[in-house]
């Protein structure tokens, strides 16, 4: 059932808590340790190549750490992926900040990664899980929103520690201040429920109706038993019907369309140039003339505009379809970078550089940023939610690994590009209208609902719900006679084909 329903403060500040393991992102803390002198006098200068591979090894170990949550999640619950997530990352961080040389700095890097890895890919689940739809986008976008309060912590741990000491410190304080967040996470989780639909899924339906009961505080009975009887007998008959392996989400056509659409998302965030902007914009500030604590102040003031840009989607992105924001956002990216890339390229060679064009370079990166968090937020928000109960934690996992390998590759190209001149990027100009029309609508669904989109089978169980939960269903909520005219017109397509 599509229910519109406000959000208690119960489940907002649950969903912000749990997405303190995004605050904990080991890939932030390593974004003002780069450029700080002392980083680069201690590892003897390394070369672009070499700071490639410490970069790339967050990435490398996130995506094995992606693919391993699903196994966890599915075993053991939301829960305790969150929890062995945040304890291997802490592992990771402490061997970064101790490294006496690069291969330690690397394997910190790669164990940090696994357990980010496994984070990221977690939290989206669990946020999807616990929300009702028509506020899934603003507490499913707490991850985006951490993820970059992350940034700014890093980049003012960064520039805090450069100001502050001329020793070891400057690099070292940075990447031990990303583990606080996540060893306040790991003992809090145990105050938080695990979500309805998993709780369900391993037979403990009156546990669920409990924890469903506390986030939907001040609904009727009536209310939360039509939604209990939504979940459960979806969950039941796609647990009849399949047990799914990992071979199976690729075999069956409407699951391997779910992830070829998701990887597709995926790859497209990490194509903008997000990555080489987030992890070099120090550098590349300095290639545009700034010094090096100009660049980290710049940095700084980068993060902080990112972490408002996101306050501000997380409290509009249910007002507009999901499809719309992806375009409009790619729109802007594409604008700024090809604005950016026009100015860098008239003035790079010349002797003198106006002050007011190195001021529009730098302002191209903030409207770029306005832009992508967004799209962002729509890359951890979208997959978890078209995908059913039985493969959601899989088809995530999937998602977030082709997300960091998408940025391993990003991570490895961008010093060497950096090194000869490219101080930016457009691939954000993917095409937009050949991705409308394959995407579909889920900002008004259920989870349980959202099989619609792919002419999967549906429970149709509205004669058992209570006639309160009746006259709170939208009216554009579809009903299973849509998937069966999906389903006709998809098969009527594919013979055309």
């Amino acid at each position: 059932m599509s229910i519109q329903m406000e959000s208690t403060p119960h489940l907002t500040s649950l969903c912000s808590y749990v997405a303190l393991d995004s605050v904990g992102r080991g890939g932030c803390g390593l974004f003002g340790s780069l450029v700080q002198p002392t980083f680069l006098s201690y590892f003897d200068n390394p070369s672009p190549s070499s700071i490639g591979g410490v970069v790339a090894a967050f990435s490398a170990g996130a995506c094995f750490g992606a693919l391993s949550s699903a196994l966890i999640s599915d075993r053991y619950g939301r829960l305790w992926g969150l929890r062995i997530g945040s304890l291997i990352a802490v592992i990771g961080a402490a061997l970064q900040a101790g490294a006496v040389h690069v291969a330690m700095l690397i394997t910190g890097r790669l164990v940090n990664g696994f357990g980010a890895g496994v984070l990221t890919a977690t939290f989206p689940v669990y946020a999807s899980e616990v929300a009702p739809p028509n506020i899934r986008g603003a507490l499913g976008g707490f991850q985006m929103l951490m993820i970059s309060a992350a940034i700014f912590i890093a980049t003012a741990a960064g520039y805090g520690f450069g100001t502050s000491f001329t020793n070891d410190a400057q690099w070292r304080g940075p990447l031990a201040v990303q583990a606080a967040p996540l060893l306040l996470l790991v003992p809090a989780s145990f105050f938080i429920p695990e979500t309805p639909r998993y709780l369900i899924s391993r037979d403990k339906e009156d546990q669920a109706y409990r924890v469903l009961s506390k986030l939907h505080r001040g609904c009727s009975e009536a209310f939360i038993e039509g939604e209990i009887t939504e979940m459960v007998d979806q969950i039941r008959a796609e647990r009849a019907m399949f047990t799914p392996n990992w071979a199976e989400i690729f075999q069956r056509p409407s699951w391997r369309r779910r992830i070829l659409l998701i990887a597709g998302l995926q790859i497209m965030a990490q194509l903008t140039g997000i990555n080489c902007i987030q992890y070099y914009a120090s550098n590349i500030y300095e290639q545009l003339g700034f010094s090096t604590f100009d660049a980290l102040r710049l940095n700084l003031i980068y993060g902080a505009f990112g972490f408002i840009f996101n306050i501000f989607w997380v409290l509009t992105i249910d007002r507009f379809p999901r499809i719309r924001l992806i375009i409009g956002s790619l729109v802007l990216m594409c604008a700024a970078l090809l604005t950016q890339a026009v100015l860098s390229g008239v003035y790079d060679k010349r002797s003198y550089v106006p002050p007011n064009a190195l001021r529009a370079q730098v302002a191209m990166f903030f409207v770029f940023n306005l832009g992508f968090m967004a799209m962002g937020m729509l890359t951890w928000l979208i997959p978890p939610e078209m995908c059913p109960m039985v493969m959601r934690a899989k088809a995530n996992a999937v998602s977030v690994a082709v997300n960091y390998v998408a940025g391993l590759v990003v991570a490895e190209v961008a010093p060497i590009g950096l090194a000869h001149g490219a101080s930016s990027s457009s691939s954000s100009s993917w095409p937009a209208t050949w991705w409308r029309s394959r995407y579909y609508m889920t900002s008004k669904l259920s989870l349980e609902e959202m099989n619609i989109n792919f002419a999967d089978e549906l429970v149709d169980h509205l004669q058992k719900v209570a006639p309160e939960y009746h006259s709170q269903r939208s009216p554009d909520a579809p009903t299973v006679s849509d998937a069966n005219k999906l389903e006709n017109t998809l098969v009527e397509e594919s013979v055309k084909s």
